[in-house]
């Protein structure tokens, strides 16, 4: 009898389904609210400036393509280091071990796979609601899943009485995502100061905290977006950032990220090390190398770092001069001031309170895609799209009512 796997087919993916599904829809006046990529005004994910010149320096420059070893390119993890601790790197040295990643899902996958090498039978907390893969990932890794209440509905903060209340469940060696600046999908931050009292919290329960980071620049600016994951690193022991290059430097198709690891001493550092060396060697063995080159190259040379933090500041502010735009033609069309919350919100994501049904009737009828979550992306929009987008949203909001 010949060999055979006896495998059911599993349902598609529902956001890849509806990115199918948009591109076949021939309707001219057709919206992407779905996928998370940035776009511009004439609906293009476009090549940044300061990146195509960094291509162009290193079509030059490059001398080969040899492996770059399972931790991938020190340089690009240096200056990732860099943007993300800021003047305070300094009191991070000698705690960091740090790790070219593909992608910022390979950071996240790192770092559930270390901690479930940790005897203590961990479980992986994540927000409600989060990004889906979130609880994808760990899944697939057997970790038990557990959620803490974070915000719902037209809000513009946190519900961080209720994400503590929940989070006093958490034992010693559990893990938790917790999403940096421009969290996915409500577009609502902690405070530098809730980031401080999370901190605390965690380090008094001993449960590890795993920061997503995948929009640094996005929310209020490279610097402010991490006062609060920085006031939070200061006061944990043992913590792990996972850094994606995907939104900021345009580098979707790169699979560009990062993991960076804070270790308590230097006997516990050369520990993780080795187990996250060993990861990724029997994983995907080495990083990807171009993008990880292309942003060392970026971050080392001043010229192109300053285009691309002007290039970034234009993303940002598009995307915030769109989301005033849609609170205020919202709150017009449904004489309801809760939808103001979105201008308050940061980043490309805002989650607006509809169905599955709801979601499904305006991608039929009005040819504006979003998934069944109500999760909308800002930057889909152009700014000719926003009265069209809140007339439909508002229309069926309504009807939810």
């Amino acid at each position: 009898m010949p060999s055979s796997l006896t495998l059911d087919v599993l349902p598609s993916d529902p956001l890849l389904s509806l990115m199918a599904a948009f591109r076949m829809d021939e309707r001219p006046d057709k919206v992407d609210l779905g996928v998370g990529v940035y776009r511009d005004e004439h609906g293009q994910t476009p090549i940044m400036r300061a990146v195509k010149r960094a291509e162009q320096e290193l079509l030059i420059s490059e001398r080969t393509k040899v492996y770059e070893g399972p931790a991938g390119n020190q340089e690009f993890c240096e200056a990732i280091e860099r943007l993300v601790f800021g003047s305070k790197r300094q009191s991070f040295e000698n705690r960091t071990t740090t790790m070219t990643t593909p992608g910022g899902c390979g950071a996240l996958f790192l770092a559930l796979q270390l901690m479930k090498r940790s005897p203590q039978n961990a479980r992986c907390w994540v927000s409600e609601p989060t990004w889906p893969n979130h609880i994808g990932m760990a899944q697939s890794l057997g970790l038990e899943i557990k959620t803490y209440r974070y915000a719902a509905g037209m809000t513009p903060v946190v519900h961080f009485e209720q994400m503590l209340d929940d989070l006093d469940a958490a034992r010693a060696g559990d893990i938790i995502i917790v999403q940096g600046p421009c969290h996915n999908p409500t577009g609502i931050d902690l405070s530098p100061e809730q980031w401080v009292i999370l901190a605390d919290r965690l380090e008094t329960k001993g449960v590890i905290p795993l920061i997503d980071i995948a929009y640094h620049g996005l929310g209020a600016g490279l610097d402010t977006d991490m006062d609060g994951v920085l006031a939070a690193l200061d006061r944990l022991a043992l913590a792990c950032v996972s850094y994606s290059c995907s939104k900021n430097f345009g580098l979707y198709r790169e699979r560009t990220g990062c993991l960076i690891t804070i270790c308590p001493n230097r006997s516990s550092h050369a520990a993780i090390s080795s187990h996250l060396n060993d990861i990724a060697r029997s994983c995907y063995s080495m990083p990807p190398a171009h993008g990880a080159a292309i942003v060392q190259t970026i971050l080392s040379m001043n010229e192109f770092r300053k285009e691309w933090e002007i290039e970034l500041s234009e993303m940002r502010g598009r995307i915030s001069a769109l989301r005033s735009n849609l609170a205020l033609a919202l709150t017009e069309v449904t004489g309801d001031r809760r939808f103001g919350a979105i201008e308050a919100q940061k980043g490309m994501f805002s989650q607006v309170p509809l169905n599955a049904d709801h979601a499904a009737k305006l991608t039929a009828d009005h040819a504006i895609y979003l998934p069944a979550s109500g999760r909308i992306n800002i930057a889909g929009m152009n700014a000719d799209q926003v009265s069209q987008v809140a007339v439909q949203l508002g229309q069926a909001l309504m009807d939810k009512s």
